[in-house]
């Protein structure tokens, strides 16, 4: 599971296993995998796809904070891990 960045005790990372799915990121606290998923849009919004996790709407908000001021950082990780024939599901 490669990890994207963390960010107050929480990881987000990618599954190497998702590559079917569009661009989009896991988060796990510790053990504790895919508390919640964001997609990352063509025009690099996140949106939340889950919330296993039950994370506070404060938590939700700054995770995807981060996430969309890091898009590039993200698409470029996520070509390095899958390959340039990335695709949006949103």
């Amino acid at each position: 599971m490669p990890e994207v960045f963390s960010l107050g005790g929480y990881t987000v990372y990618f599954s190497a296993l998702d590559i079917e799915h569009g661009v989009h990121v896991h988060v796990r606290q510790g053990h504790n995998l895919d508390l919640a998923r964001f997609i990352i849009t063509a025009d690099g919004r996140a949106l939340l796809s889950h919330n296993h996790g039950r994370l506070t709407k404060k938590t939700i908000r700054q995770l995807q904070f981060v996430i969309e001021q890091n898009t590039d950082e993200i698409l470029r990780l996520w070509i390095n891990l899958f390959g340039d024939d990335i695709h949006f599901d949103r």
